[in-house]
């Protein structure tokens, strides 16, 4: 719908004011990437409301503090969820409108031009640390939001709140512990894809592989986060000659890129010599692998063409080198496509000794000859669970491997004539239309991310991000990365995670005008 002439005030008044506060914005945007609030489950018995670990609670804290200043009422749900509302009592409905995001964030991982959790800020706009796109700086915007509407007396029909969730990025048990024990929002706005709206998102399944190995590759770790296509990836070779080790690499017919991205060291740790060798891939979020390249692939290709594996080790490296580097499934049987949703991606993200990773799902201990890979799996609408799996066993039990953990979440999906969809994808046409009149509309994109909103009955996905495979581009936003990125980093998972300071306004005046139309038109409103 156009903007009515009420509607124009409150986007040119939205803009106007996170301009007014562009520095105070910048400078909380920058405290908060200061916590590596990284989520923790691993503590049996954590301490009382430190679920998700101390660091955790920290920014939650850091946020309860801030909140208290401003004079907006907070709940923390047990450190697993934190609520900061507006102040408005006398609502005509008691149902709310709730913005969700995440305080959480992933592992920095190595390769990082800076410390990842010490911000940069370039220009004034770009802001470099880990969290800055996901999730904490549209976090700090939908926080934002309460303040500019308090500014303005703004009055709401619903009660409208933030929820910032403490462990998203594992397994989204933030959200999963809220609605199951204080309940879901009316209606949740997640904050934490594509523009327009996402509607689709694949399927989840998390399958963890044992699979048996000689000497070499028992005790191997590798890789640091399962939604995270790694980075680097090593291997200390005992007893090996690191001059007998570049040589059989050098031999190995790599190609010039592929030889360049392997480093070999001597390793002064055992006790009878030996050599790391080290692979440089490109990281990225497991759901998104075009343009990254996998270490845990590239290192097992190079150990196998150089023929420093023998038995075991060589069956195991040859056949994780083909599943780990081919991130659509087709080596493992399980490639798949359609309109609708896209490619079904598949990420070997973490590869650990199997009795570090302790007993399968029957509580039967995995074996110390083995390690256990983990795959993120994000598959599309239309394909099954039960058939990805079963191909997965096809691959592995020739070479002794079984299944020891499956964990699965149905694909999320909401039409793209609901109405609600058709009012944020609205509000995001318009808002576009005030800056380039133009640009053609944009439309609701299905993901292979997954958000809160799978486990919210009725969410919807509402942005941040902005990207040219999703939205026309438009001038003012900053699709690209700029220059201070290298090529191939940068992503909301990888190295140097970066966040434009312009797409957040763009994206504060899309919520403010998306809020207020919900507000009126959602339960029947006119």
């Amino acid at each position: 719908m156009p903007l009515t002439a009420s509607e124009r005030r409150l986007v040119d008044s939205a803009a106007s004011w996170f301009d007014a506060n562009h520095e105070r914005f910048v400078n909380e945007l920058c405290d908060l990437i200061r916590y590596p609030s990284v989520a923790d489950e691993s503590d049996p018995s954590p301490k009382p409301a430190e679920p998700y670990g101390h660091e955790v609670r920290r920014v939650f804290d850091h946020m309860i503090g801030k909140a208290g200043r401003d004079g907006f009422p907070t709940h923390d749900y047990d450190g697993h969820v934190l609520e900061v509302a507006y102040p408005q009592d006398d609502v005509e409905t008691g149902d709310d409108i709730a913005f969700v995001g995440h305080l959480d964030v992933v592992p920095a991982g190595p390769g990082w031009t800076h410390d990842a959790f010490e911000p940069r800020v370039i220009d004034g706009d770009t802001v470099i640390g880990r969290g800055s796109l996901d999730d904490k700086g549209v976090s700090l915007v939908n926080y934002s939001l309460l303040r500019f509407f308090n500014e303005q007396g703004h009055r709401f029909r619903h009660r409208v709140r933030v929820l910032f969730g403490g462990s998203e990025e594992p397994a989204l048990n933030d959200i999963k512990w809220f609605v199951h024990n204080v309940g879901a929002p009316h209606q949740a706005i997640v904050t934490d894809g594509p523009f327009p709206v996402n509607n689709i998102q694949k399927g989840l399944l998390d399958v963890d592989v044992a699979l048996p190995v000689g000497k070499r590759l028992r005790g191997w770790h590798a890789g640091s986060s399962a939604n995270t296509i790694p980075a680097v990836a090593s291997i200390d070779l005992v007893g090996t000659d690191a001059d007998e080790v570049r040589q059989a690499v050098d031999h190995a017919g790599l190609d010039d890129d592929t030889r360049g991205r392997i480093t070999i060291t001597s390793s002064d740790d055992a006790d009878d010599g030996g050599v790391t060798i080290t692979a440089h891939g490109i990281s990225g979020h497991a759901s998104k692998p075009d343009g990254t390249i996998n270490a845990i692939a590239l290192l097992t290709s190079v150990l196998t063409k150089s023929g420093l594996l023998d038995g075991r080790d060589a069956e195991a490296a040859a056949a994780i080198a083909g599943w780990a580097g081919d991130p659509y499934g087709g080596a493992l049987g399980f490639a798949f496509e359609n309109t609708e949703s896209g490619p079904t991606t598949g990420n070997l993200g973490i590869i650990m000794p199997g009795p570090e990773f302790g007993t399968d799902a029957e509580d039967h201990a995995v074996p110390s000859d083995a390690i256990v890979m983990h795959l993120d799996i994000r598959y599309a609408v239309g394909q099954k669970s039960e058939d990805i799996l079963a191909a997965i066993r096809r691959h592995v039990e020739p070479l002794g491997g079984r299944l020891v953990n499956v964990l699965n979440d149905d694909p999320y999906y909401v039409p793209a004539d609901d109405f609600r969809v058709e009012l944020l994808t609205g509000a995001y046409n318009d808002v576009i239309a005030g800056m380039a009149p133009s640009t053609p509309p944009a439309r609701p994109v299905a993901m292979g991310g997954g958000t809160h909103a799978r486990f919210i009955p009725g969410a919807l996905n509402f942005g941040p991000e902005f990207h040219t495979e999703y939205v026309p581009a438009v001038d003012g936003i900053v699709m690209d990365p700029p220059e201070c990125i290298t090529p191939g980093t940068g992503s909301a998972h990888g190295i140097d995670e970066w966040v434009s300071i312009r797409n957040l306004k763009a994206a504060f005046v899309m919520y403010a005008l998306g809020l207020v139309r919900l507000d009126q038109y959602l339960d029947g409103g006119n």
